[in-house]
């Protein structure tokens, strides 16, 4: 499957437009073309020197992973020991690997990582406590109260 129909999947999964305005999501690392057809994809809560070694043993094509791995502004990428989540960047551009984070999205999508954790209480009816839609009460959004 190609990269650009991984990520139209990935946004029907959690539309992007869910996501917090300070949050850094979607595709945040592409491969220069022609990009590689998606064939392994490895799921991750964080970007780690473990989750690379792993990706690379497994010849991962994307790395699907919940916190997005740029958020503040990079002002340069080295392999430098003393910053290992560039060195990390630096060694998926260099092998082509996709990094695909969803992050808030994820989070305030119904069925997402919100209810999700909400569902650990039990049985219950939830609302959502801060909507995301145009400020209408909606199923999609931050946080669950749980009653």
């Amino acid at each position: 499957m190609q990269l650009s129909e991984v990520v139209k999947a990935f946004n029907r999964l959690a539309p992007l437009r869910l996501a917090a305005s300070w949050d850094n999501v979607g595709l945040l690392v592409e491969p220069s073309t022609p990009q590689p057809a998606v064939q392994r994809i490895l799921l991750t809560n964080d970007f780690t020197t473990a989750v690379w070694q792993e990706a690379e043993k497994k010849n991962v094509n994307l790395i699907y992973c919940y916190h997005p791995v740029i958020f503040a502004p990079l002002k340069r990428l080295t392999c430098d020991e003393n910053n290992k989540k560039d060195g990390l960047l630096v060694r998926a551009i260099e092998k082509r690997v996709a990094i695909y984070c969803p992050h808030t999205a994820m989070d305030a999508v119904s069925g997402g990582v919100n209810d999700w954790l909400v569902s650990g209480l039990g049985p219950a009816v939830t609302t959502v406590a801060i909507d995301t839609i145009d400020g209408e009460p909606s199923s999609e959004g931050y946080g669950r109260r749980s009653v």
